[in-house]
């Protein structure tokens, strides 16, 4: 009788699941029987790198503004919990200096104000620590909407959201109704780049529906890998409904491709933005436009500045009581 490990089943369960997704992998094809299918539904487009001069007169003397945000949340369990918020509008100048604008807060399940928040919340369905953590994106949202406002003052001629619309639309909509009708009026671009795809809007279009080696969801992202050259945007040729458009773009060597969200009312304008985004994407990155990897590294909370914060305000007798979890204090 062999004594299998405890890690034995955790290897077991590994392989299965890597059989799995393979086979998943398979769905539709190869890439370029997924190409083909793709090609019936929309359009593969190449863009082009932009030479100093072809940039300068996109830009106009305007500004480039890229916005991001940041969260850390320290803590134990609900409602001991405390989270740090900051946004950044980061934009560009001719003149060497940049141009920084910022929303910061602090939220916390034991602030009355907040506390008040959450009950009102409370109708059975949803657990306190659901309802927290959909405040607190909303929160992020609220933020990153109110710097982009402020930063249309500088007359940007892009202004690029990390993050897709949708979030800003759900969680922020009154912030948000302003900031794309300002943008419209000034005649500020507005493109939202998601990295991180999570809509699921291509499976049914494209027939990827119905496999019985995918009987759940299949991802705009797994469909999407490797099917794009690099410097190639992808667009269904259905025009879409409603106040904004998506299109999909791989904008380096790695073959994940990312969502561009953009207004239905500036569609016109789209293209020569993404290459000029194209343009300063390095080719041997991860695909995201080197601005918004810069905006990111300056708003990105780290967990030592959120100690060091709690550490220089906050009572150490207050931070044990009410934040501070046990296993901080593990010595193994």
């Amino acid at each position: 009788m062999s004594c299998l490990l405890p890690e034995d089943k955790l290897v077991d369960e590994l392989k299965g699941l890597n059989t799995y997704l393979e086979n998943r992998c398979r769905v539709g094809g190869t890439n370029r029987e997924r190409r083909r299918r793709a090609e019936q539904k929309g359009i593969f487009t190449p863009l082009c790198r932009l030479s100093a001069k072809e940039i300068s007169s996109f830009f106009q003397g305007r500004p480039l503004v890229g916005v991001d945000g940041s969260l850390v949340t320290y803590g134990a369990s609900y409602p001991y919990l405390l989270t740090f918020f900051r946004a950044l509008a980061y934009a560009t100048s001719a003149e060497g200096g940049h141009k920084r604008i910022w929303e910061q807060e602090i939220f916390s399940p034991l602030l009355p104000r907040y506390q008040q928040m959450i009950d009102e919340h409370l109708t059975g369905k949803q657990t306190p620590e659901e309802i927290v953590a959909h405040l607190r994106w909303g929160i992020l949202a609220q933020i990153e909407s109110k710097v982009a406002v402020q930063a249309l003052s500088l007359k940007p001629r892009l202004l690029l959201m990390d993050g897709g619309f949708n979030r800003l639309k759900e969680h922020a909509p009154d912030i948000w109704n302003e900031l794309k009708a300002a943008a419209i009026r000034e005649g500020v671009l507005l493109l939202g780049v998601t990295e991180e795809i999570a809509s699921c809007s291509l499976m049914k279009i494209l027939g990827f529906d119905g496999d019985p080696v995918c009987p759940g969801v299949m991802g705009d992202r797994e469909i999407l890998f490797g099917m794009l050259q690099p410097g190639e945007m992808y667009r269904l040729q259905e025009r879409t409904k409603g106040e904004k458009g998506r299109l999909y773009v791989r904008f380096a060597g790695h073959p994940q491709v990312v969502a561009v969200d953009y207004l239905m009312d500036q569609e016109r304008e789209v293209e020569p933005a993404l290459n000029f985004l194209y343009s300063i994407t390095p080719a041997h990155g991860r695909g995201i436009p080197l601005w918004l990897d810069v905006v990111d590294a300056e708003v990105r909370l780290s967990r030592e500045q959120v100690e060091a914060m709690i550490a220089a305000c906050l009572d150490p007798a207050m931070v044990e009581v009410f934040l501070r979890p046990l296993r901080a204090n593990r010595e193994l």
